[in-house]
């Protein structure tokens, strides 16, 4: 493990960007999932999760219910025509998507 310190400031709405040495250096890319932990008063862990071991033969958990999540949100053809879309899909397929959308809508919801 590198002891070198990557220094960022935070912006006036909370935001900073996790630089890409760092990004490269754990294997992050665009649509991964991000968890963040408080260590201690002045440490806080941020970790790329995984979300499934084994996402080729069966559903991630989070997957299935960002799924249900959807699929009650709202009652419209467009809802309902994504809902069979997405479980469709193979379990592996449905991860894909699921990322994509999710960096999708995060990437959108941060230029409002």
């Amino acid at each position: 493990m590198n002891d070198e310190k990557t220094l960022r400031i935070l912006g006036k709405r909370g935001r900073v960007t996790i630089p890409q040495e760092v990004r490269d250096a754990i294997g992050m890319a665009r649509g991964d999932v991000v968890s963040f932990a408080v260590v201690s008063d002045d440490c806080a862990l941020v970790k790329r999760e995984r979300l499934c071991d084994n996402c080729v033969n069966e559903p991630p958990t989070m997957i299935s219910l960002f799924v249900q999540a959807m699929h009650q949100a709202k009652s419209s053809p467009q809802s309902q025509r994504a809902f069979e879309f997405l479980t469709s899909l193979s379990p592996a397929q449905q991860l894909d998507a699921a990322a994509k959308i999710i960096a999708d809508w995060a990437e959108n919801s941060h230029e409002e």
